[in-house]
């Protein structure tokens, strides 16, 4: 059994072949998957989509470090009724990206920050987007919430360091194809896999991006979340559905399923 933690499946991309894909999904095995919605229109995609699959797909909303800029008090009031449902399990995704978001710096902090503080409120668990962005993350995080938080590192791409640091905050480091490519610059991620234990990570796909090295190329789907598993069964010395099972218990456990 396998859990698809990050895809974005409300994306046109799979317009006319949902079904399919969703049946491609159940035959490697993952039986479910979080449906990551950005900004309210992405939440309310994602919210029915979760209703339309019930214990299948679950939803999330959240602004993106990309659209930081757009985070209102309006938006902030969207987010808090979405959040307020009970398919809308994790809060996300946000944080800090300072290699291609258009939001200023300045823009992403004050975005995060106010999210994090909605998440104690409504006591949600998150799902951080940090691209060469650790260091703020953890010290916007510890700022709100001094001993830590919970939710998913997403789409993981630092080193041991950085994955040992999410750890001690409280989350879940989660992995995805990028584990798989033979680039040399994926070396750390692999390095960072090791220094953790199963009990310490989730598995996703960031679906429709960054499609694992096997099906390099192509669209990236929730079946394909499969590749990560058995690239991490490999790097633990583990049989295959230890893994699967290890990784989708962590899951469950941090959204309350």
């Amino acid at each position: 059994m396998l859990f698809d933690t990050h895809c974005h499946i409300n994306f046109p991309d799979y317009r006319g072949e949902f079904d399919a894909m969703l049946q491609r999904a159940e035959a490697a095995g993952v039986s479910r998957m979080l449906c990551i919605g950005m900004l309210p229109q992405g939440g309310r995609e994602a919210l029915a989509l979760a209703r339309a699959h019930p214990g299948r797909i679950f939803a999330s909303v959240g602004c993106h470090p990309y659209d930081a800029v757009h985070y209102t008090p309006q938006v902030a009031a969207d987010f808090r009724e979405l959040l307020c449902q009970p398919e809308v399990v994790l809060f996300g995704e946000m944080g800090i990206d300072t290699v291609k978001s258009p939001s200023p710096l300045p823009e992403q902090e004050r975005a995060f920050e106010q999210q994090l503080e909605l998440a104690g409120e409504l006591n949600k668990p998150v799902c951080i987007h940090s691209r060469e962005a650790f260091k703020i993350c953890e010290r916007i995080i510890r700022k709100v919430h001094p001993n830590g938080w919970k939710g998913f590192a997403h789409c993981f791409s630092d080193g041991p360091e950085e994955a040992l640091g999410w750890k001690a905050l409280g989350f879940k480091v989660s992995f995805a194809g990028q584990i798989t490519f033979k680039n040399k610059s994926c070396d750390p991620i692999r390095a960072a896999a090791a220094a953790l234990t199963p009990d310490d990570a989730v598995i996703e796909t960031d679906a429709p991006f960054l499609a694992p090295q096997a099906m390099r190329g192509r669209r990236n789907e929730p079946a394909f979340v499969r590749e990560t598993g058995l690239k991490l069964a490999e790097i633990w010395g583990l049989e295959p559905a230890q893994v699967f099972a290890r990784t989708t218990a962590n899951a469950d456990k941090v959204l309350g399923l």
